[in-house]
């Protein structure tokens, strides 16, 4: 089916008083403009459109929403940046077809959409444009046509009487070769005279009606126009009449005597009524309508004309002095600005002090696991946008691909890009679109819980967009879900407490249930235990999953070592909280190397002859310990060492080829908030 894209400008009007702020959406005959360019699209047959739009179109927005309450689908692209009409086609590039049809949101035309696709495609040039006559060519694009070829185009540049652009084309997917990417071009001026002297530009001549409403006299006449379709002579029929009410796609009918006087008025309902009491569909207007119907004045405010529509009046003929109808009002409502937030978010990444591995559910639900952790000034970013249609946008440094853009949430396939938001997606079913940006300070498979805390983030931001309030506990719970359920991911369960909550945390796992114990650790060995600290980075970044499926592999062969192993890592766990409590800071170090040693026997692929020559230079270079974080396999080494000694291990790790991060412990979990700037 082919689909329309709609260029609305958002133009500022300087005619009228009771203009909305853009010249789409302003009420003519109780709809705004848009609506009717809708109603005529779908007469046509064309029921897919995208609405380009500019930063400041929450009202349109609110009002069309998905576009389903007229029996159409809509799509939104919105630019920050001025793109021109060409720039704009460009963008909207994914969601066109092999061929669709462009239109100003500022014109009206009642052009044949099917013979404007007959020449088209007997042509079989990548444009075609619709054209019309003009006694003044000075506001339009100027066209010497041959047969149905255009042989010039020149913009607002002829003042005489001739074939001008009227706004409306059908384009083939080759156009989209003659716009440059991201930069501003115009159709008219950038596009059409080059296509015109290659002749590829073909013309479809068309003498019917048609409307520039950014012109005043011909803004007032498209009013008149569209008001003058709903009247009807008493001696019309009721026939007659059901004709403009399914023409118009406005539910009224107003019955007039030759000075436009109101006699009476019908609807669909009232049609209906009449039939069914006996009345015959080629009786005359009058026998059915009903005679004194409420009105307005045009002298009234409109304070009292929505106090009339609000008692339950759907439609309100307006009259002046003389009875002439000159407007109606319909009970509607209107452009209520829903909310479209740009909520905006961050969640801290963590490094695991003690007791990785005994939160694995293979241990802790026969023996109890205990997690020692704490979140660092590292973080996962994000953005969400939420769309007035159905479409999910994914664009995230995870990997280096594009952004991922689908039509509706039933659309989303787990192939091996961004599995795990679209996971979480599913799991928490928005019945909404949106736009998700994404970035990390630190690439995952390093050690740090950076899948944990990108999920945690972005169930935060959908929970705020679904306007639920989730506890951390219930945020972990999801995110756990997501990674080891829906997708049968390996793992434990520290990292995604860790990043909901936030700060020092003392976790227990049990069969049962989970409980998470913040430390109130003084600020001052906080600063001191930071100040014995570092990163290095000693690359080879790992899938976590496959190192837990190794230790799950090892204990099967050798459970009585593996949980000897485990068991004194979750001893270690406990002495070191009380370390922490106590500030005896000095243990912390041989408490972590000793950890590292019984974590290493956990499997073959924790640790390799690269992370093993990187923690031998740390230890031989001031570290009293450390311990490689995560599952293993690569990542990052956290070392302990003198302050004293800081200098010499640095240069040491990185004469080695280490990389060194320095970090701040983080006091807070997973934070949004709300911004009002559309950038």
């Amino acid at each position: 089916m082919i689909k329309a894209l709609i260029l609305i400008k958002g133009y500022k009007t300087k005619f009228g008083t009771d203009l909305e702020d853009t010249l789409p959406m302003n009420y003519i005959v109780g709809k705004p403009f848009l609506e009717h360019q809708i109603e005529f699209l779908k007469s046509q047959n064309v029921k897919e459109m995208i609405f380009v739009i500019d930063k400041n179109s929450d009202n349109i927005k609110s009002y069309f929403g998905n576009g389903l309450s007229w029996g159409v689908e809509i799509t939104y692209l919105e630019s920050e940046i001025p793109l021109g009409s060409a720039g704009a086609i460009k963008k909207a590039e994914k969601y066109l077809g092999d061929m669709f049809i462009i239109m100003n949101g500022d014109s009206y035309s009642h052009v044949d959409i099917g013979k404007l696709i007959e020449v088209h495609e007997r042509n079989r040039l990548v444009a075609t444009i619709c054209l019309t006559r003009a006694k003044d060519s000075s506001d339009y694009g100027y066209v010497v046509l041959e047969k149905e070829k255009i042989k010039s185009f020149s913009e607002k540049s002829f003042s005489g009487e001739g074939l001008v652009n009227s706004g409306v084309y059908l384009f083939s997917r080759g156009i989209l070769d003659w716009i440059e990417e991201d930069k501003f071009s115009s159709l008219e001026i950038d596009v059409f005279p080059k296509l015109s002297l290659k002749g590829s530009l073909a013309g479809y001549l068309y003498d019917g009606y048609f409307m520039d409403l950014k012109k005043p006299e011909t803004y007032k006449k498209f009013r008149e126009d569209v008001l003058s379709s709903l009247l009807l002579k008493p001696t019309g029929t009721v026939k007659d009449a059901l004709k403009k009410i399914v023409q118009s796609g406005i539910n009224i009918v107003l019955i007039v005597d030759e000075s436009i006087r109101l006699q009476g008025v019908l609807t669909d309902r009232i049609i209906k009524n009449f039939l069914l009491n006996g009345g015959d569909i080629n009786d005359f207007a009058k026998k059915a309508m009903i005679d004194n119907p409420i009105i307005a004045r045009n002298t009234d405010s409109k304070e009292k004309i929505n106090e009339i529509l609000l008692k339950g009046i759907n439609s309100l003929p307006i009259i002046d002095e003389q009875g002439k109808v000159i407007d109606v009002e319909f009970r509607t409502d209107r452009i209520k600005e829903n909310l479209f937030p740009i909520v905006r978010g961050r969640a801290p990444l963590r490094i695991g002090l003690a007791g990785g591995g005994t939160d694995l559910p293979n241990f802790f639900e026969k023996y109890g696991g205990v997690v020692i952790s704490s979140t660092i000034d590292k973080y996962c970013y994000g953005t969400i946008i939420k769309r007035a249609d159905n479409k999910i946008i994914i664009d995230s440094d995870i990997t280096s691909d594009k952004d991922v853009t689908v039509s509706s949430i039933k659309d989303l396939k787990y192939d091996g890009k961004f599995d795990l938001i679209k996971a979480i997606i599913k799991l928490m079913n928005p019945d909404f679109g949106f736009e998700l940006y994404l970035h990390n300070d630190v690439p995952p498979g390093r050690g740090l819980g950076s899948s944990a805390s990108l999920s945690v983030l972005v169930i935060s931001l959908l929970a705020y967009m679904q306007n639920k309030s989730y506890d951390e506990y219930k945020i972990a719970e999801i995110a756990y879900n997501a990674e080891r359920e829906e997708l049968k991911i390996r793992g434990g369960w520290q990292d995604q407490y860790a990043a909901a909550i936030g700060g020092f945390n003392f976790m227990e796992f049990s069969k049962d249930k989970t409980l998470v114990y913040p430390l109130r650790i003084k600020k001052d060995i906080i600063r001191e235990l930071n100040g014995h600290m570092l990163l290095c980075y000693v690359g080879q970044e790992h899938f976590s999953s496959d190192i837990h499926k190794s230790t799950e592999e090892q204990m099967e062969r050798d459970e009585g070592e593996v949980l000897s192993n485990l068991k004194r890592i979750k001893e270690i766990a406990l002495e070191t909280k009380d370390c922490l409590l106590k500030n005896e800071i000095k243990r912390i170090g041989e408490l972590l190397h000793e950890s590292w040693e019984n974590k290493r026997k956990l499997g073959n692929k924790t640790s390799n002859p690269v992370i093993d020559e990187f923690y031998e230079i740390g230890l031989k270079n001031g570290a009293y310990g450390g311990k490689l974080l995560g599952a293993g396999g690569g990542g990052y080494i956290l070392f302990f060492y003198s302050p004293k000694k800081r200098n010499q291990l640095v240069r040491a790790l990185k004469n080695a080829g280490g990389e060194i991060m320095t970090f701040n412990f983080e006091s807070e979990g997973v934070t949004l908030w709300t911004s009002k700037n559309k950038i």
